[in-house]
């Protein structure tokens, strides 16, 4: 099933988990965490960062493609 809104749903979830990639890399961000007082959360960080990749591949995928 190929859909334009679905593909911008993809492709806006994939921007949101990338920001908050980077926040809680560099500790801006602190929702969750074992350690609150810790400079870096890079285990938040790759997290977030591997479901903004898999938003960006589904995107491609949902996006409909010129013949």
């Amino acid at each position: 099933m190929k859909s334009t809104p679905l593909s911008y749903v993809f492709f806006a979830l994939g921007l949101v988990c990338l920001v908050v990639a980077v926040l809680y890399y560099f500790g801006i961000l602190q929702i969750a965490v074992s350690d609150p007082h810790a400079a870096h959360h890079v285990t938040h960080a790759i997290l977030f960062g591997v479901l903004a990749a898999a938003s960006f591949i589904a995107f491609n995928f949902a996006r409909p493609k010129a013949a």
